[in-house]
């Protein structure tokens, strides 16, 4: 509230109530006539004008201390708390989107591999060339001759990159036992299987697992479905 409001407010309250009492004591003096012969007369009708005016200075005084804290604190707000939060940054990825990735990288990982030993054993051993090649016209002896070429050459290639070693470290066709807690993805039973392991049987495959792998780092920019390329002779 500004400083005008306040002494507008003050003179009017002073006004009706000390002109009231003006009035009460005007009356007074009109019903009795004879109080004006003494000084009561004047007193009743001087006094509360009187009053009333030092009681407006007063007013007035007072308000002009306190109306302008008062305006302050009315017109000045609270300044808010300046937060700084720096430069802009990305929200961090959610938990789908790098468990997504994560699952993405493993999968381009594993086409890599794929292709990169398909292409080795094509490339050492021309095994695709040999898998897809129609054998049916070709007599066993001449079927024996090119298998012996492709045999060498994935030999090496798996020698190159891959460490083997059979899963079971048992000559085959002899006896084996597997216990109850056996790995199914280490040891496929076959034959026939009647209750819970453990097991007695006979060893028809020794299985394979790698040791080591070496395959060579992948230096291209993407994945390629390419296992062997084309070869043109240019005369």
């Amino acid at each position: 509230m500004k400083n005008g409001n306040f002494h507008r407010n003050i003179l009017v309250s002073s006004l009706l109530c000390f002109g009231s009492l003006t009035g009460l004591a005007g009356a007074a003096i009109y019903f009795d006539p004879t109080l004006m012969n003494n000084w009561i007369g004047p007193a009743i009708l001087g006094a509360p004008p009187a009053i009333g005016l030092i009681f407006y200075l007063i007013a007035r005084s007072w308000t002009k201390e306190v109306a302008p804290s008062l305006d302050t604190e009315k017109a000045v707000e609270p300044e808010k708390e300046e937060i700084t939060t720096g430069p802009e940054t990305a929200p961090p990825p959610s938990k789908v989107t790098v468990d997504d990735d994560f699952n993405h990288q493993i999968i381009l990982a594993s086409e890599i591999a794929i292709v990169q030993t398909l292409g080795l054993l094509q490339r050492e051993g021309r095994l695709i060339d040999f898998l897809q090649e129609d054998i049916e016209p070709y007599d066993d002896a001449q079927i024996g001759a090119a298998v012996r070429e492709v045999h060498r050459g994935c030999k090496a290639a798996l020698k190159e990159v891959f460490g083997l070693s059979p899963v079971l470290k048992a000559a085959e066709g002899s006896q084996v036992e597997i216990e109850e807690d056996f790995d199914p993805t280490r040891i496929k039973l076959i034959g026939n299987i009647r209750g819970n392991p453990p097991f007695k049987g006979t060893l028809r495959h020794c299985g394979w697992k790698f040791t080591e792998v070496h395959l060579p780092e992948w230096t291209a920019k993407e994945k390629t479905d390419v296992l062997a390329p084309a070869e043109v002779e240019i005369s």
